[in-house]
This record gives structure tokens, C-alpha cells and sequence, in this order.
């Protein structure tokens, strides 16, 4: 619902001009200011044509006491009124004469705002709910960053079925399709083709898996990849965000423009290392760079592949250089490569392999066990938090 505050009817007509019956629209007087916002509000428009000053001491109201609902000002945009709005919490200025596209757009957005807003507020107040945003990434190729992706991603799908996508984001050489034996008819380069105006535009590119997980895969031309932006890539996967449970990102080797654009929105980062002097020396520099450049929001989860080798490199020096002690050890082990080249992930394919249990617990650390009893689940929960929860 859309809340405009002026002296009179006319900007409410402008918008409803502009966005029909699809969303409802009323006025109030300005001096009403919050005490005429129902629950129901999402946006609110203030008018500061004739009092600009109560129009941004409302804004303001709204910003420290209705922090879920998007506030856009209808008045001149200086950059003294920029200024102003910006401390205030508006999101956006609506000009003067502003036409309908102008006003279309403008509202679209502040209702996409308070979508986001409002569901970060509940997801805070309710843990369980909460979506995530799971980034695998690895500074260098053959690390086993596509095994784990695969496997984490359909651990968490046989845990809570259709409710997780896997996205290919190594747009150039993905290969989860064949990871997981799919033979998808589209991919992303065809949602992002379709505009991206809705989550359903990214959803119908979707290709089921057996276990309940859907995975958008990448295109089947590497050369294609130039033609999608960091811009579209995040908004497809922010669009999946918003719908499923679980999001998890295969990201390409790196730390390439696409993949950081991602991450602005993650959760997670799950970091992928293989006991070699260069996949070790490789992570720690990018641990290092995410540090540097502030991306320190997500939470950090460290695997190490392969950490049965025998190759001069034991644990505690790895952990060592990277500065994380490995919060899961995947054993090296033939039935690895194997459920790669048949299409079956090792977790799928029951616990004969040694890489099932600690690809499980991997799984854990973001869907507990159903089956598990209570102190099992308190200790699970434990190692996600505290000491073991880190950022």
C-alpha cells in the first residue's frame, strides 16, 4: 500500500495514473504525518511542495520508527535537498512534474525497498526462516569447488526439498550440469534475456534435479558469458534469494566482477582449498583482499579438500597461512571423482564413501539434521556460532 502525505489530491491522482489498480493508494494530510500510516504501508510519498521542512521532520518520523516502510519526497531535487534527504532516510526524490514513467519507476523501486527491508526484519526475529546466500568460492581452479557446491547444494535440497537452486556462476566452463546429470534446455543467459522483472522470469529457467534442488546452469557457449553483466547476474540471483530457502553459488575462480557484485548480497562464503602450496597461498590472499576491501559481513566457512594427502602440507600449517582453522575435512578419496563423472553426488549416493559423513556435516552447518537428537543439534548449533561462527 502506497501512503501519499500532502495538502491535497493531486499527487494522488498522479500516481495512481501511474501504477493503476495494481497497488492501493491513499491520501492524508501532512500534518497526520506517521499517525496515518496503517500496518499496511509500504511506501509512503510526502509531499514538500508548500512545507518542506515538515515534509523531511515526517521523513525522518518514518525513518526512526517505521524503518520498514520506504519513503519517497515530492519536491525539487537540489543537491541541498539531496543532502537533507539522504540524512533523513528518503530513498528516493520525486521532481516536480515528474511524468508517469518517472513515477512508475520510482514507486517500483521504493516497493522493491521495503520488500527487502521487510523481510531482513523478519528473517532477524526469526533465525529459522531466515534465506541464504551461499557463495562457494576457490582462488584457483581444481580445488574441488563445483564437488563441494554439488554436494552442499543437494544435501540441502534432501533436507528441504524445492527449496534450493544451485546456480552455475562459472559462466565460461561451469560444469554442474554434468555434476549433477542434468540436461538443462535453458539457462541463465535466457532468464537474464527476459528482463529480469520478477523472480518467475528466473524461475522458469530452472532445471530439476531428483533430489528436490533446482539448479540454473550456465550456458552451454563460453563466449556467451561476455554478453552478461555483474548487474544482471546479481539481480537473477537476488531474485532467486527472495524466493527459496537456499541459494547456493558455484562462483567462477577468482574474485571477478560477477562474483563480487554477488556478494554484496551473501550470507555465506564458503571457501574451497586443496592441500597444495598454491590453493593455500591462493585462499589466503583472497581471505586477505575481502578483508582489505570491507567485505566482512558474511559468514565464513572453511573446507578443506583433500585433506588426507599426503604432499608435505598437514592441517595445522594450512590453517597456519590461511588464518581459518578448516571448519570441515573432506578426505581424498576415488569415489569423489567418480560421482563427478557419473552425475551422482557422493552425498546422494548413501554413506559408502568416506567423503559422505563430513560433506553432511558441511550441510549441517546450514540445515540441521532432522533425524538428529537434541544434544546432537545443540553441538551442531555450537560449532555455528561463538567461537566457531565466524565472520
Amino acid at each position: 500500500m502506497i501512503l501519499i502525505l500532502a495538502a491535497d489530491d493531486d499527487l494522488e491522482q498522479s500516481v495512481r495514473e501511474a501504477v493503476g489498480d495494481v497497488v492501493q493508494v491513499q491520501t492524508a494530510p501532512l500534518d497526520r504525518g506517521l499517525a496515518a500510516a496503517s500496518s499496511a504501508v509500504e511506501v509512503v510519498v510526502i509531499d514538500g511542495a508548500y512545507e518542506p521542512e515538515k515534509a523531511f521532520t515526517v521523513a525522518q518520523r518514518f525513518d526512526e520508527e517505521r524503518p520498514e516502510v520506504t519513503v519517497v519526497l515530492h519536491m525539487e531535487p537540489t543537491g541541498e535537498a539531496f543532502g537533507r534527504a539522504m540524512q533523513v532516510g528518503v530513498r528516493d526524490i520525486l521532481p516536480f512534474g515528474a511524468d508517469g514513467d518517472r513515477i512508475r519507476e520510482s514507486v517500483k523501486r521504493a516497493l522493491e525497498l521495503a520488500e527487502r527491508r521487510s523481510h531482513s526484519m523478519r528473517s532477524a526475529d526469526n533465525p529459522q526462516d531466515q534465506h541464504r546466500l551461499i557463495m562457494v568460492l576457490s582462488p584457483k581452479g581444481g580445488a574441488g569447488k563445483t564437488t563441494i557446491s554439488s554436494n552442499l547444494a543437494v544435501g540441502l535440497a534432501m533436507r528441504a526439498p524445492k527449496q534450493v537452486v544451485l546456480v552455475d556462476g562459472d559462466l565460461q566452463f561451469g560444469d554442474v550440469g554434468n555434476a549433477l546429470r542434468l540436461l538443462a534446455e535453458t539457462s541463465i543467459r535466457d532468464a537474464i534475456a527476459g528482463g529480469l522483472h520478477d523472480a518467475t522470469e528466473v524461475k522458469v529457467h530452472l532445471t530439476p534435479h531428483r533430489s528436490g534442488l533446482f539448479a540454473l546452469c550456465a550456458p552451454e557457449v563460453p563466449g556467451v558469458a561476455d554478453e552478461i553483466t555483474a548487474q544482471a547476474f546479481s539481480k537473477a540471483v537476488t531474485l532467486l534469494h527472495q524466493e527459496f530457502k537456499y541459494v547456493v553459488v558455484d562462483t567462477d575462480p577468482g574474485l571477478g566482477e560477477r562474483t563480487l557484485t554477488v556478494m554484496d548480497h551473501a550470507t555465506d562464503l564458503v571457501f574451497v582449498a586443496a592441500t597444495d602450496v598454491a590453493s593455500v597461498r591462493g585462499l589466503h590472499k583472497t581471505i586477505d583482499a575481502l578483508d582489505r576491501i570491507g567485505m566482512t559481513g558474511a559468514q565464513r566457512h572453511f573446507v578443506l579438500n583433500r585433506s588426507n594427502a599426503k604432499v608435505g602440507l598437514d592441517v595445522a600449517d594450512i590453517a597456519a597461512t590461511i588464518g581459518m582453522e578448516p571448519d570441515v575435512l573432506v578426505p581424498s578419496h576415488v569415489s569423489l571423482p567418480v560421482s563427478m563423472n557419473q552425475g551422482v553426488p557422493v552425498i546422494e549416493g548413501g554413506e559408502s564413501s568416506p567423503a559422505a559423513s563430513p560433506l553432511w556435516e558441511l550441510v549441517s552447518r546450514f540445515e540441521a539434521d532432522p533425524n538428529a537428537t537434541a544434544e546432537q543439534a545443540a553441538a551442531a548449533q555450537r560449532r555455528n556460532t561463538g567461537l566457531f561462527g565466524r565472520r
